[in-house]
């Protein structure tokens, strides 16, 4: 019963954090989450295949970078190798964060709010459908996970709007 209460525990604490990265970042990066929010109302399907190829791509570097820094049998070889893996989980993360902030404010302005409102909503109703049984952890959240990412890499690596 203790395993019960403390999961929840996490779970309640957990989301409040989450919660609150997503406000964070959509005050201090409005720009970007800007861009990514605009990524993801106009090419929803692209910003998921884009994520899928991304996701895809930084399993199988950082997977043949572990492999050579086995090969390598420590040393000073293995730790840059192992850094440079760290760098790339690190930098694919960032970028999800960055999707998922701007897709909590796309979903709170669809709900009927803006501003933070919008953001808080938005990242309550993410975190919910994503604890959902079964269809939130095997259908939700990874769709959502690759979806963020895929927008993401598409705002920040677009090459900016050329005026007349």
């Amino acid at each position: 019963m203790e395993n019960v209460f403390g999961l929840l525990l996490l779970i309640v604490i957990g989301g409040a954090g989450l919660i609150s990265v997503f406000i964070i970042v959509n005050l201090l990066l409005p720009v970007p989450v800007a861009r990514t929010r605009a990524a993801l109302e106009t090419s929803l399907g692209r910003s998921l295949l884009l994520g899928l190829v991304n996701d895809l791509f930084a399993f199988v570097l950082v997977a043949g970078i572990i492999w050579l820094a086995q090969q390598a049998g420590g040393g000073i070889v293995a730790g840059i190798l192992g850094l440079l893996a760290l760098l790339i989980l690190l930098a694919v993360g960032l970028f999800t964060v960055l999707g998922l902030a701007a897709l909590s404010n796309v979903l709170g302005i669809r709900i009927g709010q803006n501003g933070i409102n919008s953001v808080t909503r938005g990242s309550i109703l993410l975190l919910l459908a994503g604890l959902t049984p079964y269809l939130g952890w095997f259908i939700v959240t990874p769709l959502t996970l690759l979806t963020a990412l895929g927008a993401a890499i598409q705002a920040i690596f677009r090459g900016k709007e050329k005026t007349a």
